[in-house]
């Protein structure tokens, strides 16, 4: 078992919500920082464990919950402890200045937010025994303890799939412990277990980005991707409304997000058979499409319009999930090609879902939403002169701000074959959209081209919404060449810096720790000072691992 053993900046390590009682409120929750080992944790202010061990020490796993090697091992025991066992004895350091008592061989530190820490040492056979701990003094794991600890972490990469190209291995588990680390268990609003994009530093949950960790669950743990997916809709308002960001201490953002909730219900039910699943979800995501329906079409015309903050500049469209992107810079109301295309997809698959419970009504008319709203879309955002799909403003005038929204209508099947073969021709375009990795999230000749998030850098997410859209028209080769270039630069650099990104410099010039991201990187990475492209990010562990797997979700069955 080939598992990730390289140790830098930027992984995170704590507990996660599949091995026990997870607490959002107050999480104990570490990144890795450059000198090993040292875990550097988040709170008000930050409180570091460090075990200043030689750089060459050679580890043999780090995963978000264990690090080890030969003659040393650092695991949490559970949400509040780490124990551990090394040549050197470790030490606690604080971001400011903080009241340390030594009580016997424990030494309790009180930081300046008022938090209590415990680090209990006891040295035996020239080794020390450590418990690190958050709240409440944690308690020394012997050796016996520390190797069934070991193998308990470690046995969670035993039973999931291969990757059948070698050099994938030890990358496919980076991703495994990736989804492993982010998720959350039962808490407050919340009722089940639930994930989200990064323990640090966003830690709220999301709508699509739910529905992306469970397209990857899906693959080896059912239950868990059904809870990614219930979780969101049971936090849905009584009119239909599900905000794009919630908590468990009942906090709602008060916008909303891409519907793409019924794809995903579909996707587990073409795994599991659960038909059960399908009732439970199907009137939520119903109401959930006619709120959008209600509050996002202002003009009327069956196209949807997301909710804009023009004063707001690093992220006009956080509805959008694209927050800074150019689309945006109008600061007027338009008709969304990718709302309307996520309108158009989900209504289908919600029609598929209904007609598998029997209720042809529903099924009828989620299906009729499905074909007005591709029809709209050929009418009124098709630009036939350009071979692509525009924005809209609503004096009917495309923006002309072509961006990888613009290819989306592949995926829900929105175009004929002589669009699509329109579409692949730009994308394919070296000086457009067809860089080192594509596709950027913005085209390359626009002037609004840069390294910040969705002004040009590529995302997976896009990515894999593009590949499966070239597959449905036929497009096999072209999306077998974008899967390697993606996968290409993911691997390029997870073998550079140990990390799967939230995003890439479309040039693959940059690393990905001096992207911009809402402003400029510092030369050295560290969160503290400026949020990098973020590392440990659920859905780009997601879609490497399904790109690795060359799993293309459910459009054969549309």
């Amino acid at each position: 078992m080939n598992i990730h053993d390289i140790y830098s900046y930027g992984q995170l390590f704590c507990f996660s919500g599949l091995d026990g009682e997870t607490s959002r409120r107050d999480d104990f929750v570490g990144m890795l920082m450059e000198e090993p080992i040292t875990i550097r944790f988040h709170f008000d202010t930050t409180v570091s464990l460090c075990i200043p061990l030689d750089k060459k020490i050679k580890f043999t796993a780090v995963t978000g919950d264990l690090l080890c090697g030969e003659d040393f091992i650092v695991a949490f025991k559970n949400r509040r402890t780490v124990v551990g066992k090394a040549p050197i004895k470790p030490r606690v350091t604080t971001e400011k200045p903080s009241d340390n008592r030594l009580i016997g061989r424990v030494l309790k530190v009180v930081a300046d937010f008022g938090g209590e820490f415990y680090l209990d040492t006891e040295e035996k056979d020239g080794y020390y025994y450590f418990a690190f701990s958050y709240g409440e003094k944690g308690e020394i794991a012997r050796d016996k303890e520390l190797n069934s600890l070991k193998e308990n972490r470690l046995a969670y990469f035993v039973d999931k799939p291969k990757p059948t190209e070698e050099k994938y291995q030890k990358i496919f588990t980076k991703c495994l412990s990736i989804n492993k680390e982010n998720v959350y268990s039962p808490e407050g609003k919340i009722k089940c277990r639930w994930t989200t994009p990064d323990r640090v530093p966003h830690r709220f949950m999301w709508i699509w980005d739910s529905v992306f960790h469970a397209f990857a669950f899906a693959e080896y743990d059912i239950e868990m991707a059904k809870d990614a997916i219930r979780a969101v809709l049971n936090t849905e308002r009584e009119d239909g409304f599900i905000a794009h960001m919630m908590s468990p201490d009942g906090f709602l953002s008060e916008i909303t997000q891409p519907q793409v909730l019924a794809w995903g219900v579909w996707h587990l039910y073409q795994k599991s058979a659960d038909k059960s699943f399908l009732a439970e979800c199907a009137p939520k995501i119903a109401k959930f499409l006619t709120w959008t329906m209600k509050n996002r079409d202002r003009n009327g015309n069956g196209l949807l319009e997301w909710f804009t903050e023009p004063d707001y500049t690093e992220c006009k469209c956080g509805e959008s999930g694209l927050d800074n992107s150019p689309r945006f810079d109008f600061d007027i109301e338009m008709d969304a090609v990718d709302f309307s295309t996520w309108l158009c997809n989900d209504a289908r698959y919600l029609s598929l879902i209904y007609k598998e419970l029997g209720d042809v009504e529903n099924a009828e008319y989620f299906k009729s939403v499905h074909e007005n709203v591709k029809s709209k879309m050929n009418e009124k955002l098709w630009c036939e002169e350009d071979g692509l799909y525009y924005d809209t403003l609503f004096n009917g005038e495309f923006t002309r701000v072509a961006t990888p929204a613009s290819f989306f209508p592949m995926l829900a099947g929105v175009c004929s074959q002589e669009q699509a073969d329109k579409m692949v021709k730009v994308l394919l375009d070296e000086k457009r959209f067809w860089t080192k990795m594509p596709v950027p999230s913005m085209p390359k000749d626009s002037e609004f081209y840069d390294i910040d998030m969705w002004r040009g850098c590529s995302w997976l997410n896009l990515n894999y919404f593009i590949i499966i859209g070239l597959r449905r028209y036929g497009y096999f080769d072209v999306a077998e060449e974008l899967r390697k270039r993606t996968l290409d630069v993911v691997y390029e650099w997870y073998e550079k810096t140990g990390n799967v990104f939230e995003f890439y410099d479309a040039d693959n010039e940059v690393c990905p720790f001096n992207l911009k991201r809402k402003g400029e990187q510092p030369p050295k990475p560290d969160y503290k000072k400026h949020v990098h492209s973020i590392t440990d990010f659920n859905w780009s562990a997601c879609f490497t691992e399904l790109l690795i797997l060359e799993r293309y979700i459910c459009y054969e069955h549309v």
